[in-house]
């Protein structure tokens, strides 16, 4: 079978149109497909590492509602919003008596503020034996209320056999 000449024009100019969209078209959308594909396997790589992250997320949305709690029952109770010296005073008072513990002073500073809360130093002045200090102090670590002892200055009384003892305290509140 014999070709004529038109029709080899025509198979010619469909060769060429073939060729250039091979090597013109077909190749740039192939790159750009290839690029695409390793877009798309970064992106999905992320994401499995942003789930895993995310994954953690309820778990310390527990922890911090966990927390919250803890807070709301225990911390409320042990940082009043009010200073309550009286009522603290009066429960240090009962606590050197329990322990046999003389010669009470008791000499409440000046109250200082922070952002979170306010700080009201106590210097207390007393005499006893080492474990009635002992106890008191344990009894202060049991309290109702956050104190803690900055400064402890344990000596031989003068007069008797007993420890003449100053302690520096802080207790602390939210408000005036």
């Amino acid at each position: 079978m014999r070709l004529s000449r038109d029709n080899l024009i025509i198979l010619g100019i469909v060769v060429v149109i073939t060729v250039t969209y091979v090597a013109v078209i077909y190749r740039r959308q192939s790159r750009t497909l290839e690029d695409v594909r390793v877009s798309l396997a970064d992106r999905q790589r992320g994401l499995r590492t942003s789930g895993m992250t995310a994954s953690r997320v309820p778990g310390m949305v527990r922890e911090i509602e966990s927390m919250k709690q803890c807070y709301n029952t225990e911390w409320d109770r042990r940082l009043p919003k009010r200073k309550e010296l009286a009522e603290f005073l009066r429960e240090i008072s009962s606590n050197l008596a329990r322990e046999r513990l003389i010669n009470q002073i008791i000499k409440p500073g000046n109250p200082s503020r922070t952002p979170l809360y306010n700080r009201l130093p106590i210097t207390m002045e007393f005499e006893g034996d080492f474990l009635s200090l002992a106890r008191f102090l344990k009894r202060v670590d049991h309290m109702a209320r956050l104190t803690r002892i900055e400064k402890m200055t344990i000596e031989p009384a003068k007069d008797s056999r007993d420890l003449a003892i100053e302690l520096g305290m802080n207790i602390y509140f939210t408000e005036h």
